[in-house]
């Protein structure tokens, strides 16, 4: 039982010391490394502060002010002056701007909420990407030497059907020739693991030298209630805040109609030396209405109408989008899910018609042309395979970030 689990503690440092990586480790790391994620998490700070900072619209605003000077005149003689005050300014009614303002950051700061949500769904999707890539790239890698070694065998077998006078040089060439690809393709497939690797690497600012831990294969599920998904996405919620912006907008031209109200106070003391003596208090209520700015105030509302109306368009339009592209992705997983077991049929097919034309050629049963053909079929099906899993698998990413999601 000790060999066992040392074994077990052997493998794992092992992998660990290789730079493998499973996904939970790539969602765990990738939120604190991620570029992109970290910078919409620093945007949304900024507008957390910005929603904050609305709310400063609806307090006192307090100065205080101090000075102190020297006068000096050919009759008068010198005279000092000292003096210093608070005043405070008090808007009771700013034309409803200070509501609107402090609604719009209130729905920037629910917009940029969203837009964290859709930017870690569009970076988790392609780190997906690049995950299934790694794991299937080394897995590219083990057919291609499988492949490489069924045609050294091929070859064999036809220079020996070659030297005995039974086969032609041609076909003889042929074959040699294949074996050359298989050669290339093994290289090609190992360069292509380096690629994956590094754009793993890239995207969680860290090791990546193999895809670790079962991956599961493209499972169908169930048809789900496109509405909800749609209503619940960050894309559908980011431009619901943005037709709510433009309403928020066109409500505040109103304001450029509206009184503004302040009250006003200040409290100061001057004189000629320290402490100065002499008081002056202040209290007055402000009132202040645009008659005819020029007609500005009446363009501002025409331009705001027409900007909201255009909102409006816009919204309609990504929603019918969204939706679509919601039931798109679905569509997309249950075709890519079925053509990957159609795969595995052919798969499963060609390598018994394969093993079954090698012994009609030993037989002399079938021409070269005939078993080469069917030889190539089955290679062929075991490279189309892994490209079916791959489109199996980046279509449930697909799917997942289509409504905001991903795979966990």
């Amino acid at each position: 039982m000790r060999k066992i689990f040392f074994i077990v503690i052997f493998a794992q440092l092992l992998r660990l010391s290789a730079g493998g990586i499973t996904w939970q480790e790539v969602l765990s790391q990738a939120a604190d490394r991620s570029n992109e994620i970290k910078s919409a998490r620093k945007q949304l700070d900024a507008y957390r502060w910005t929603y904050y900072k609305a709310y400063s619209n609806f307090l006192p605003q307090l100065s205080a002010n101090f000075s102190a000077g020297e006068a000096s005149g050919s009759s008068s003689g010198v005279s000092n002056s000292v003096a210093w005050g608070i005043s405070a300014t008090q808007y009771l009614f700013k034309g409803l701007g200070n509501y609107n303002n402090l609604r719009s950051a209130g729905v920037n700061y629910d917009l940029y909420r969203a837009n964290l949500q859709n930017t870690e769904a569009d970076f988790y999707y392609n780190a997906r990407l690049a995950f299934i890539d790694l794991y299937l790239a080394r897995q590219n890698v083990s057919v291609r030497k499988k492949i490489r070694q069924y045609r050294a065998d091929n070859t064999r077998m036809i220079k020996l059907f070659y030297d005995s006078g039974t086969e032609d040089k041609g076909n003889y060439l042929r074959t040699k020739a294949q074996l050359a690809e298989a050669e290339y393709n093994v290289v090609s497939a190992g360069r292509r693991l380096e690629l994956a690797r590094l754009k793993l690497a890239q995207l969680i600012v860290g090791d990546a030298a193999s895809a670790e831990g079962e991956m599961k294969a493209a499972a169908v599920v169930s048809l789900p209630d496109i509405d909800v998904l749609t209503k619940s996405s960050p894309a559908y919620l980011m431009a619901k805040d943005q037709l709510e912006l433009a309403a928020i907008a066109e409500q505040n031209t109103l304001s450029e109609f509206l009184p503004s109200v302040s009250l006003n106070g200040s409290y100061q003391k001057s004189g000629s030396a320290w402490p100065p003596s002499s008081l002056g208090k202040s209290l007055s209520l402000n009132v202040s209405l645009p008659i005819f700015p020029g007609g500005a105030n009446f363009a501002d509302r025409a331009i705001a109408g027409f900007q909201l109306d255009k909102a409006r368009e816009d919204f309609a339009k990504n929603q019918k989008d969204i939706y679509f592209g919601i039931k798109e992705a679905y569509s997309n997983l249950n075709d890519a899910i079925g053509a990957y077991a159609v795969q595995k049929d052919y798969l499963n097919a060609s390598r018994e018609r394969a093993r079954i034309a090698q012994a009609k050629y030993l037989s002399g049963l079938i021409t070269y042309d005939e078993w080469d053909r069917l030889q190539n079929e089955y290679i062929s099906n075991q490279s189309n395979l892994l490209n079916s899993e791959k489109s199996a698998l980046a279509a449930e990413a697909g799917w997942h970030k289509a409504y905001g999601g991903y795979i966990k």
